[in-house]
């Protein structure tokens, strides 16, 4: 077996194996509780391992042979640019480590308007990996109309993605704009959320606002 092979077999699997990634959780053989793939070992066939908990990581050699994939593992791994998995949701965060309590939880981190650097525990149902390009391209319209002052924001996460939703605070507690008691009126495209926003300033006062 060349060098190359070599490599190949330690960052993946034996042939005819399984083929793990970085980031995975899995079990062990013969070692309780999960365990993160951090790095391939310095040998074949061979991963650097840690304990997938919140404190007290040990780090361990294991073989390929002995690795166990969860019927239940979780989909976000260390280092996913994540979203709350609701349309409303505008702020991401970033996976710094993936475990269970009691259900698979996900330590992440964004940065304040201040500067500062926010720590949060969230369960990974909740959670969609995002791009910073999805991010990017994301529409966010500042729009003001005498005492209106709003924004239309288009949604990045969810079936709702690519759509907009208009908000405004021209009233205590006023927020999303909305029509016929809907708490959200999805617009699909930017010309149709101009459009609510421009029939919301004509009336003399907002019809309805999200709670």
């Amino acid at each position: 077996m060349t060098s190359a092979q070599s490599g190949l077999w330690a960052l993946d699997a034996p042939p005819g194996g399984e083929v793990f990634s970085a980031g995975d959780i899995v079990g062990v053989e013969g070692r309780p509780g999960e365990w993160e793939l951090m790095k391939p070992g310095p040998g074949p066939g061979v991963w650097i391992a840690e304990s997938a908990r919140l404190e007290d990581r040990v780090s361990a050699k294991v073989a390929v042979g002995a690795l166990q994939r969860l019927a239940d593992a979780p989909h976000i791994r260390r280092g996913d640019l994540v979203m709350q998995r609701y349309p409303e949701q505008e702020r991401a965060a970033v996976v710094s480590a993936v475990v269970r309590l009691g259900q698979w939880v996900a330590v992440k981190s964004y940065t304040l308007s201040d500067g500062g650097v926010c720590l949060a525990l969230d369960s990974v149902d909740r959670l969609e990996v995002v791009t910073a390009e999805q991010l990017a391209a994301a529409i966010r319209v500042d729009v003001v109309h005498g005492a209106h002052v709003g924004r239309i924001v288009q949604a990045v996460v969810s079936a709702r993605a690519g759509q907009f939703r208009v908000v405004c605070r021209c009233a205590p507690g006023a927020g999303e704009i909305c029509r016929d008691g809907r708490k959200v009126t999805w617009c699909p495209s930017l010309d149709s959320a101009r459009q609510l926003w421009d029939w919301h300033v004509s009336g003399p006062a907002p019809t309805g606002s999200a709670a």
